[in-house]
């Protein structure tokens, strides 16, 4: 779990960008980045959809894990979760997803109804990652290096930084590449991350960091 807890905590820096004057996928980023910071749910689903982003985001970072299995099981000897075969992990993510998913849909929750971080992790698991999200979300700084936009679809290219504070040093340098499409009222909505299999090694590192399974 904690490999994909770590994955979506650091997605939370990707909605820090500039705002526009026509409705653009840099547009949308900002209203996403205004919801989150405001706590507004209700604003934040204008933007993207959370349990279809999750979703397919545990999907596709299963088959990443997965594609470079063995490379990881010498990597971390000590992570029992590398200590199996590509056919385990499958295996064992598609059997807890459901479980997963219901606890980052505990952790969106908490996030919006700024629930305050427990003294203890262990207390309410939720809220503490909850209140991490936040923290790294303010440790975070974004800039948008490229737009392509081709018919309705277009691909964001960020910049990812880290502040000078412990969780920005954790954060590091990372670069995105988001997805987003337009519907047919020419609103643009955010969809995935399309280099998911560039990033999946550097978080994976960053994973066996944190070293928290819930």
């Amino acid at each position: 779990m904690r490999k994909f807890f770590v994955l979506l905590i650091l997605s939370a820096a990707i909605f820090f960008t500039a705002c526009g004057q026509n409705d653009s996928p840099e547009v949308a980023l900002n209203e996403i980045k205004i919801a989150l910071a405001e706590r507004n749910v209700a604003k934040l689903s204008e933007r993207v959809n959370m349990d279809e982003f999750f979703s397919a985001t545990y999907d596709a970072a299963t088959v990443e894990l997965a594609k470079n299995y063995d490379a990881y099981k010498a990597k971390y000897p000590d992570d029992p979760y590398f200590q199996h075969s590509a056919e385990f992990l499958t295996t064992y993510n598609a059997k807890h997803k459901d479980l997963h998913l219901k606890f980052l849909d505990g952790v969106k929750a908490a996030y919006f109804a700024k629930m305050p971080a427990p003294e203890n992790p262990q207390d309410n698991p939720a809220a503490y990652v909850a209140n991490e999200f936040e923290l790294i979300r303010q440790a975070t700084n974004v800039t948008v290096k490229e737009t392509r936009v081709k018919n309705n679809r277009a691909t964001v290219v960020l910049d990812v930084q880290g502040d000078n504070s412990l969780r920005g040093r954790f954060i590091g340098h990372l670069t995105f590449k988001l997805a987003f499409h337009r519907d047919e009222k020419n609103q643009w909505h955010f969809d995935a991350i399309e280099n998911l299999d560039e990033l999946t090694p550097a978080l994976v590192d960053k994973a066996e960091i944190v070293w928290i399974t819930f």
